[in-house]
This record gives C-alpha cells, structure tokens and sequence, in this order.
C-alpha cells in the first residue's frame, strides 16, 4: 500500500476536522459531532506517532500536533494555500538551477494534491478559478522543460496562489494569531516531511526533503510579516530558533548526509510554538 504523505494527511485530517467544527455531518460512517470527529482526528495522530516517534518530543508540539489540523476552516484553507506556496518556491529555486525533473513534482503537487480541496472555497473568498493556471505551468515542465515559457508561467503560478493569499486580507494577514497559526501547520507538515525523506541516515526521498525546506521557507516568511506585533522577547527566540532550524536545509539540492536529526527538527518546531 502506498504510504500516505504528510500533506496528503493534513489536508484529510484538516478537512475531517473542520466538517466536524461546523457541525456538518462526517464523511463514510463519521460521528457528525464535533467531538466525535476530533477523537477520531486524535486517533490518527497517535497511531502515526507510536510509528515516527520523535524521541520524546511529547506534549503539545510533536508530530501531528495542534499544528496537523486547527478545526478552524480560515486557517486550514490559508495553510493550504501556504502549502501551495512553498511547493511553489522550491520548483522555482530548481528551475533556475535547471533541475527540471526534479521540479516536476513541486509544480504538479498543488494542483494535483491540495486544489481539489480548496476549490469550492474559491468563489465565496472572492477568488477565481487558478487550476488551469497551474496546470498550464505542470504541462510545460513535463512536454517542454527548457522552454523559456516555462518561467513565465510559473510566475504566473506563484502570482496565482499570492492572489489568492491576499484576497483573504488584513483581516486575518495582519492578525499575528491567525498567521501563527498557519505557520505552525506549515512547520509541523514540514517536519514530518523532512522525517520521511530520511531513512538509515541518508536522504532516500528528495522530493520529501525539498517540500519541507519550501515550506519552512514560507512559514519564516509568513512569520516576519507579523514578527513586530509579537512580544519582544518571543520574536526573537522565533528567529534564532528558524535560524538554527533553516540549517537543515543547506540548498534546495539534497547533501549527501542530514544536517540535522528529524528529532532536532522537531525539536526547533516546539521552540517556536512555545514561544507564541
């Protein structure tokens, strides 16, 4: 059986809670209640830590923790957005580098794997439909990958998901909470990420370990954008812990050998989450 990738999971678990948080009923056989739901989103996240233990990360921050799924609908379809972005970010750094096939992936995922389940919120947040946008750039990378197209609509892309970020407005984009809050989800899907690019002390899923430095990338950006509204103290402990964090990730091509641990990883995402 396929395993299921981190994104994959927070979008399931991100949707499964949010039906149960407005009260719709769940999905093939669910509770519909709210409780219901989340016991069953907390099941989830046992089981996928008694199977990627972080040695004793524990509490609140480890693996799929508050960060996997907030059972709030404005910062899960925010995430995904976040999610789209950083997958976008990563495609960019490869393409401009020429690594084309290794692009490939971080193109299509957004539109493969996270569109679907943002689409019907499109046209209520006053966004229009971007899917062609995106799979205009997909196609170019897979047929034509040295097209000097292939730039411009991948710009057109990343125009596309910045769009649709700002469309949601200062409202929730300068309240520091709501971007906390998103940048925990995207820190936390990060790390499983990065823990499952990892196996026997070498990175064995590249795609995996250039997803997590993409959206690490955008969570410190998204991070800065509200840093001065923070307390003093705990802006600057979020910076000198995404400082040291960021140093997984020397280069958007893989080294040879983890920089740092999965547990160092998470361990730097608790740091931050604690310091909110």
């Amino acid at each position: 059986m396929k395993p299921i990738k981190p994104v994959e999971l927070f979008l399931a678990l991100g949707l499964a809670t949010t039906l149960g948080a407005c009260g719709t009923p769940a999905p093939e056989g669910g509770e519909g209640s709210e409780g219901g739901e989340a016991a069953t989103t907390e099941e989830v996240k046992e089981e996928d830590h008694s199977e990627h233990s972080h040695g004793g990360e524990g509490g609140e921050g480890g693996e799929g923790g508050e960060g996997s799924a907030s059972g709030n609908p404005d910062i899960d379809y925010m995430t995904a957005l976040g999610l789209m972005k950083g997958h976008l970010m990563v495609a960019e750094e490869l393409v401009a580098i020429s690594e084309f096939e290794q692009s490939e992936p971080h193109i299509g995922h957004p539109v493969e794997e996270i569109y679907g389940d943002i689409e019907g919120e499109l046209p209520d947040r006053g966004v229009d439909d971007f899917k062609d946008t995106l799979n205009a750039a997909h196609d170019i990378v897979k047929t034509s990958p040295e097209s000097p197209e292939l730039a411009s609509s991948l710009s057109a892309s990343i125009t596309a998901v910045d769009d649709a970020i700002t469309a949601l407005g200062d409202e929730f984009l300068a309240d520091p909470e709501f971007v906390m809050g998103v940048v925990i989800n995207l820190l936390t899907v990060a790390g499983e990420e990065y823990e499952a690019a990892i196996a026997d002390g070498k990175f064995v899923e590249i795609v995996e370990y250039q997803d997590s430095r993409g959206f690490v990338m955008y969570g410190e950006m998204l991070f800065e954008k509200v840093a001065d509204q923070l307390d003093a103290e705990a802006s600057e402990a979020i910076t000198a812990a995404f400082t040291e964090l960021k140093t997984a990730w020397p280069d958007v091509v893989a080294p040879e050998a983890p920089v740092k641990t999965p547990q160092e990883v998470f361990g730097l995402i608790v740091s931050i989450e604690a310091s909110i």
